[in-house]
């Protein structure tokens, strides 16, 4: 309905303007009014005849050479029924007409033949032009329902990865001290709820997350004797976050940390906010030089995922760099966040 009110406006609009421009030439009130009326009725026919007839029925069967031939064929024909009609209102005016040109009856009908053209090619070049949008726009759509798929396939990938590494943390302690076990249990029932019921939507407050990030960090160090370092500064007021977006890097690093003897075993992590830009730092110490890629590129799962919703959220908003130097892994994160 809206369409048919939109055309319909426009072509009552085109309608005035082109009563004015005939006043140029035909001076006659009542006679101007015929003139325009089938001036206008000559271009609706052809502007409709490739616009909602012809285009729709032949160009998107990729029958061009059908389209184009019918298409010369249908304009004879409005130019014929155009000199006819014409004819009988030169003939039942209701005023004798007195054209302000020097153009003859002859000039005039190849005048209208070439508007009539005009419009045939208008109205086709509008139907590509729509017909192009609509495409473009079903394919975004496509795009989007194909992101939203996608992401949520991969914040489902991270349940399963949190648990496994809650209970290894619960495992350690169950050995050695029961009450505290007792605790690291609702946390970890505090953690998962905040996954279950907070991480459905796209986004969550900052503040929330780095909580979040902060009792799982609290958590892993239980089951590591490694030196765990967590420096967070981040008044986060109104801003939001993908959920979960920063908990693979905490997983790998604790995953990863280096066991050796003859040093110290290090995972620090530092978050800053500044300006509305999150910097995240994570750096852990690993075992073996030589070992180090190939062991984060086999099982980091987490961070290939955590590239590719970056990508999918934060296009063109975020710098993600790792390192590797002197047996450790670094990680270096500048994101713009939401608000």
């Amino acid at each position: 309905m809206r369409r048919f009110l939109l055309h319909v406006s426009f072509w009552l609009g085109f309608f005035f303007i082109w009563n004015q421009i005939t006043y140029f030439y035909i001076s006659d009130k009542g006679n101007r009014l015929y003139f325009s009326a089938l001036d206008v009725s000559l271009i609706l026919c052809a502007f409709y005849g490739i616009y909602a007839y012809l285009m729709p029925r032949y160009f998107k069967h990729k029958n061009v050479t059908k389209l184009l031939v019918l298409s010369l064929i249908y304009l004879i024909l409005l130019a014929g029924g155009y000199a006819f009609v014409m004819k009988l209102f030169l003939n039942h005016m209701l005023v004798p007409i007195h054209f302000n040109f020097s153009w003859n009856y002859t000039d005039l009908q190849y005048n209208r033949f070439f508007i009539a053209l005009l419009s045939l090619l208008g109205g086709g070049a509008l139907k590509l032009a729509l017909d192009r949008v609509n495409t473009q726009r079903r394919l975004n759509e496509m795009e989007k329902a194909n992101s939203l798929a996608e992401l949520t396939y991969l914040k489902a990938q991270l349940n399963p990865h949190f648990l496994f590494n809650s209970l290894n943390s619960l495992y350690t302690q169950l050995d050695f001290d029961l009450p505290q076990a007792k605790v690291t249990l609702v946390t970890i029932a505090d953690l998962l709820r905040y996954q279950l019921y907070e991480c459905s939507a796209d986004f969550v407050p900052l503040s929330k997350e780095l909580m979040h990030l902060e009792n799982y960090f609290n958590l892993q160090r239980i089951r590591t004797e490694a030196t765990t370092i967590l420096n967070v500064k981040a008044d986060s007021n109104d801003l939001t976050i993908s959920p979960l977006l920063l908990m693979p890097f905490v997983e790998n690093a604790f995953k990863h940390v280096s066991d050796d003897d003859d040093r110290e075993n290090i995972i620090q992590i530092d978050i800053q906010l500044t300006d509305g830009k999150l910097h995240f730092y994570c750096m852990n110490t690993a075992t073996v030089k030589e070992h180090l890629s190939a062991t984060y590129n086999s099982t980091g799962i987490g961070l290939q995922n955590v590239r590719q919703r970056l990508e999918l959220l934060y296009s063109n908003k975020y710098e993600l760099t790792t390192k590797e130097l002197d047996n450790k892994y670094y990680i270096y994160l500048n994101l713009i966040l939401n608000q």
